[in-house]
């Protein structure tokens, strides 16, 4: 278990680095409609574009992955993610944030469902327990530390929004140590496709 777990450092490092933004800016765009003056119903639509985003991504990710890989979806997504940050820092108004909440979604559950099938692929019976726990206990950890980030910037300004951007591009460059390797479902996949 201990060489999985030390072999994924980047795969974890990475989430971890993702969960660290993700816990900020849940928490910042929430304070930051109060500041703004955004009623309760309107900010219940724009977080909730989160969750849109999310069931989307699910649907869509998997097929990407087959096509192209873990490590481009990863960077893909991390990068469209840190971009739906400036997105609503550049623009706030409800439609932006909401359409930033969307991207938001879509690219962190690409994320979680290339981070996780990695895993999978990597575990095996005996240790994927332990390893699919020590990554469920490094999102958690990511996400509380997150959230005490709120201390470092007033959310009225604009900085807050950067730090979650840069993580979220941080989070892509660790898995950039990341061996690329073949599945064999995504081999056969990539054999069927090259056939026709």
């Amino acid at each position: 278990m201990h060489k999985e777990v030390t072999r994924s450092w980047p795969l974890f490092a990475g989430i971890g680095t993702m969960m660290i933004a993700h816990g900020l800016q849940m928490q910042l765009m929430g304070i930051r409609s109060v500041a703004e003056n955004f009623s309760v119903i309107t900010t219940g639509i724009f977080m909730a574009g989160y969750f849109i985003g999310y069931f989307s991504g699910s649907q869509t990710t998997p097929k990407l992955v087959q096509k192209v890989g873990h490590i481009r979806v990863f960077a893909a997504f991390a990068s469209l993610a840190s971009l739906s940050a400036l997105l609503a820092a550049v623009y706030v108004n409800p439609v932006m944030w909401t359409l930033s909440r969307i991207i938001t979604g879509i690219s962190l559950v690409s994320c979680y469902i290339v981070a996780e099938s990695w895993l999978n692929d990597r575990a095996t019976n005996k240790n994927r327990g332990q390893l699919l726990s020590a990554y469920m206990i490094i999102l958690y950890i990511g996400l509380g530390i997150g959230m005490l980030l709120l201390n470092v910037s007033d959310p009225k300004n604009y900085e807050p929004f950067i730090l979650v951007s840069v993580l979220l591009s941080l989070a892509s460059v660790s898995y950039t140590h990341l061996r690329a390797h073949e599945t064999d479902s995504y081999l056969v996949c990539r054999l069927l496709h090259e056939k026709k």
